[in-house]
């Protein structure tokens, strides 16, 4: 796994700034850190990662992330 962050990411939940590891074998992600771009600058959802309600947002930011990384 290697480390990565990617300082703005475009998906369907928002603006997204991530950061986390990555398998680029494999192209598996795990997220560690996420803010979302709002009226007052960054707000760290990390919190996104551990509720369940979340889940279509973090599926979001997982398939633009794994975009983002491949196309690197």
């Amino acid at each position: 796994m290697e480390a990565f962050f990617i300082p703005r990411l475009d998906t369907e939940a928002g603006l997204i700034r991530a950061s986390g590891d990555w398998d680029p074998l494999t192209a598996e992600i795990q997220l560690t850190e996420l803010d979302l771009m709002g009226t007052d600058g960054w707000m760290d959802v990390s919190f996104w990662l551990t509720e369940q309600e979340h889940e279509a947002r973090i599926e979001a930011v997982l398939v633009a992330a794994k975009r983002y990384l491949v196309r690197q």
